[in-house]
């Protein structure tokens, strides 16, 4: 791919071309990767990152934000391909991914089993909250709250805490 600072992803065939992210997404994606990261180094859930990449077969998906389970100290040789299906996969909403977003990349996530997916949407200060066995998302507009595992205390993180600054 060329590196004109877009975002190239591969869907079942289909090339999707993003220009660069905004400051207030990227802001929002950092913000959120922040106020997960103690939560899964306390309770051993795994490696929050973003963007990043999810690839299977010939596809390659890059979120905003993903955990992935497991420990993977850095090591420039491990591949995206070699890790995990992440346990959370979170989108910032740009005018020209929405459709996308709910559309094409939620269906993705689901095949591959992706246990929860987030729909940060900017304009409307909410997240939609879509787990994997749910016909479609519920919406959070003051908070919004994560278990990853059934042994563990949910991770609820307030939207103000997100959203504030933006």
């Amino acid at each position: 791919m060329p590196d004109d600072g877009n975002r190239y992803e591969v869907l079942d065939g289909e090339l999707f071309v993003t220009p660069q992210a905004a400051y207030g997404h990227q802001y929002i994606a950092a913000t959120i990767m922040r106020l997960l990261y103690d939560y899964c180094r306390t309770h051993n859930i795994g490696e929050v990152v973003g963007p990043g990449a999810v690839v299977w077969d010939d596809n390659e998906l890059q979120p905003d934000v993903q955990v992935i389970p497991g420990r993977h100290p850095f090591d420039r040789k491990t591949k995206w391909i070699d890790l995990p299906v992440p346990l959370l996969v979170i989108e910032v909403l740009s005018e020209s991914t929405e459709r996308r977003d709910f559309g094409k990349k939620r269906d993705a996530y689901s095949r591959l089993g992706i246990p929860m997916y987030w729909i940060v949407d900017l304009d409307k200060r909410r997240i939609a909250v879509w787990p994997l066995d749910a016909a479609s998302p519920s919406f959070a507009s003051t908070s919004v709250a994560w278990t990853p595992r059934a042994d563990l205390p949910p991770l609820e993180l307030q939207l103000i805490d997100i959203f504030g600054m933006v």
